[in-house]
């Protein structure tokens, strides 16, 4: 999980253009919703898109936003190799 956080980061960095951040400055319990990089629902659209597109995987299932998935870099990552795991059965 550890390569899913790393590429999660660059991945968030370069979709929200923060350019005064770089990957190894955020923690794995980083925030996301209510933490410093101030990301909006509209934010969130991009990264699920961008996240879909680089992980080939379904963020969003049936319409349902889990937020609780949102939480953290780490929750984001544990929600990604999930969704792999599932895609692969």
């Amino acid at each position: 999980m550890d390569d899913i956080k790393e590429q999660l980061k660059v991945l968030i960095l370069k979709s929200l253009r923060i350019t005064d951040v770089s990957p190894s400055d955020l923690s794995d319990d980083q925030l996301l919703m209510d933490g410093d990089l101030e990301i909006d629902s509209i934010d969130v659209l991009q990264l699920i898109l961008e996240i879909e597109r680089h992980f080939g995987i379904k963020l969003v299932k049936g319409g349902k936003f889990e937020k609780a998935e949102w939480s953290s870099i780490k929750t984001l990552a544990a929600a990604i190799e999930a969704r792999q795991v599932e895609a692969t059965r």
